[in-house]
């Protein structure tokens, strides 16, 4: 069993099926059901679902380039970058917006989960810990195992009522099961499953148990071959891991992920795909095998384009969408128009929120019913461009929105909208924002590669060589971000990245002096089993190896971290003008501007004369006032009355009907009467 830990401290998280949660009956779908029992309700599935044959289709293609197994090249490295899979709606209502019936409707308002978290304490003794020469824990026997349930809640809920008869009882979680927000499904560890599967078939060699049709049938795509003991390549670069050691531990393997659940059950689930075989091997020896897990604080990470420690790429951000390309595009826009309309007719929406793609997606995907006005997907309308979009569907938006009184193809419609509408900060002014928000991941990702296609400029460590495959576990928002800096014709921005999307890089050593590769290295960029190596400038046109420079050239002036321009420009239009300001401006200029007028510094110090003086004659006469008012008390005993007389005027006057000022405070609304005090109402005020 594989047992990831963070940092120094062991945490052990293994994810596996469960039988039902928490006992209760509901009409509500189950989530975790396997591949073979999932995706049976609709007779078409978008490919954002990933099912199994979408997932099929992802595998790494061999490599077209030169002749298989003439030792031309040789694949050293590879950077692995995917998305979870399939998971919960990332958050619960009232922000999360649907439809008038999502969360009141049990087949879609309630999520309950069968996978488990198991966590382990770190062994009580270190005879129970192997490790290595730099501190790493190899391996570690845990004393014992927690089984985490999210289902403490349903205690104090309950029963309620089904449509059909049957009963549910809602939880207090958000998603009123037993399911967190954004939580890994069993669908997506189907799919990670996949994905690991996918890597071994193209980077491992076990012999006549790798298919002739498998990437790694061809020598040249082995990044380890099992059959050769000490685990020897075609490779003249011995600085890329360390072949003394388990192929699942650092060198040999890095793995990164943010600190989400659906991103780290992700990772690792992959890694089990990935090293089954090994990891049961391990098993049977009893030893318990330890993977090293980076993190970092979520609010903080780089994963994502972020604005925490760097504002500017909220400013782009917000530049692209006041941009006039923008309100062009928007205003042109028939499937705008289109969506619009059909949101505010038939879903009773005054404007498409922004969770409407993760609606239609996490409800379709998991076999939950979709309303009868959105339940028409069928693929027929596809993505469609950003600038002939509009015209392939038409002029007239009665034309194509309507069939008698039926809207036509609006799952689409509504998807294709939503994605270019987010994705267009991605793509404008030339990837600005996020070749500003992902500076940091790339530079992460570039230090280990520099080292082995650089390595004049960028010497590797003996300590710490770069690692065989490094794996970053993130999100949707990691991979389209990272594509589009790229370059345009990399990645359009009309399809957004699926479950269990990956993006592979791969360096390939050149054996053999080739012109076409000066610095001695290649690289092949894959995205969902899709060659995009010849998209990139400066790559040769249907190439599926560049040279490394054209990576590290095209990446490198943005691949940043702390050294970033990250300060918010002072003229910010995301900022929107306090009226005080203009006041103060003007003042300031109208001041300055009779500074500047002839005989306009006398006026002035006539004004500032004629102010102080109107001041003191106003004070004079206000303490004339209270003085003859304190002096009107008894005689006797002249200092002790007047102390204390004073202050019981005072705080006569205070709690008087007639004090002015305070009863306008506090609104009439806020609080009540109370004979001659004013009582405030909190709970009005909440």
């Amino acid at each position: 069993m594989m047992l990831p830990i963070q940092s120094a401290v062991l945490l052990i998280l293994c994810m596996r099926p469960m039988i039902a949660v928490g006992g209760s009956s509901s009409n509500a779908p189950s989530e975790d059901k396997n591949a073979s029992s999932s995706y049976t309700k609709y007779q078409h599935y978008p490919p954002y679902c990933s099912t199994p044959q979408e997932m099929a289709k992802r595998a790494i293609p061999p490599l077209n380039h030169g002749t298989t197994n003439d030792a031309s090249t040789q694949l050293i490295h590879a950077t692995a970058i995917i998305r979870h899979g399939a998971r919960t709606p990332f958050m619960g209502p009232p922000a999360y917006q649907c439809w008038a019936d999502y969360w009141t409707n049990a087949n879609t308002g309630i999520w309950n989960c069968n996978l488990k978290t198991y966590i382990s304490p770190p062994a009580a003794s270190k005879d129970s810990m192997v490790v290595d020469g730099s501190g790493m824990i190899l391996e570690e026997t845990p004393d014992f195992l927690f089984e985490k349930r999210y289902d403490a809640l349903s205690i104090h809920s309950p029963l309620e009522d089904n449509d059909d008869g049957s009963v549910h009882r809602r939880t207090g979680n958000h998603l009123n099961g037993t399911c967190q927000v954004g939580q890994l499904l069993h669908r997506g560890y189907d799919q990670e499953i996949q994905n690991g599967l996918h890597l071994r078939q193209a980077y491992f060699y076990d012999g006549n148990k790798t298919a002739d049709e498998h990437a790694a049938s061809d020598s040249r795509m082995r990044l380890w071959d099992l059959t050769n003991k000490d685990n020897s390549s075609n490779s003249k670069n011995n600085n890329v891991g360390d072949l003394t050691k388990p192929i699942y531990q650092e060198p040999n393997l890095r793995y990164r992920a943010d600190d989400e659940q659906r991103t780290l059950m992700s990772g690792q689930i992959l890694l089990r795909g990935l090293f089954e075989q090994e990891l049961l091997a391990a098993e049977k020896n009893d030893e318990t095998v330890v993977i090293r897990l980076h993190t970092a604080d979520y609010d903080v990470d780089i994963l994502t384009p972020e604005s925490a420690t760097c504002p500017k790429t909220l400013e782009l951000y917000n530049e692209a969408y006041q941009s006039d390309e923008y309100k062009a595009w928007i205003e042109k826009s028939v499937e705008a128009k289109t969506v619009q309309a059909f949101v505010k007719n038939e879903l009773g929406l005054e404007e498409i929120p922004p969770s409407m793609l993760d609606c239609l997606m996490t409800t379709i995907c998991t076999d939950r019913s979709l309303p009868d006005s959105l339940n028409d997907y069928d693929g027929s309308l596809g993505t469609t461009p950003w600038d002939e979009g509009d015209r392939n569907m038409g002029s007239s938006i009665n034309a194509i929105t309507r069939v008698g009184k039926e809207y036509t193809n609006i799952f689409e419609q509504i998807t294709n909208f939503v994605v270019k509408n987010y994705t267009f900060s991605y793509k404008y002014n030339n990837a600005a924002f996020p070749k500003l928000g992902m500076g940091p991941l790339w530079k992460e990702i570039m230090t280990n590669i520099l080292p082995i296609v650089d390595p004049l400029n960028h010497p590797p460590s003996a300590s710490s060589p770069p690692p065989k495959l490094a794996l970053f576990s993130g999100h949707d928002t990691t991979l389209m971000p990272l594509l589009a800096t790229l370059g345009d014709e990399v990645w359009s921005g009309t399809e957004w990245a699926a479950y269990a999307s990956i993006v592979i890089i791969e360096i390939h050593e050149i054996l053999n002096q080739d012109p076409d590769f000066p610095s001695g290295y290649a690289f092949r960029l894959i995205y969902n089993g899709n060659v995009l190596t010849s998209k990139m400038d400066g790559c040769a046109e249907g190439s599926e190896l560049c040279d490394s420079q054209i990576l590290v050239k095209q990446v490198m002036p943005f691949a940043k971290y702390m050294e970033r321009d990250c300060g918010a420009s002072t003229q910010s239009s995301a900022v929107v003008p306090d009226p005080a300001d203009d006041l103060m401006t003007e003042m300031e200029m109208a001041t300055h501007n009779l500074l500047v007028a002839p005989g306009g510094v006398w006026v002035v110090v006539a004004l500032v004369i004629s102010s102080m003086a109107l001041g003191s004659l106003l004070m004079w006469c206000l303490m004339r006032f209270r003085m003859r008012k304190y002096h009107a008390y008894k005689s006797e005993n002249v200092l002790g009355d007047l102390s204390m007389r004073a202050f019981e005027e005072d705080d006569h006057y205070y709690h008087s009907e007639q004090r002015p000022g305070i009863d306008s405070a506090i609104p009439a609304g806020y609080g009540a009467t109370v004979g001659d005090e004013k009582k405030l109402d909190e709970d009005a005020l909440i």
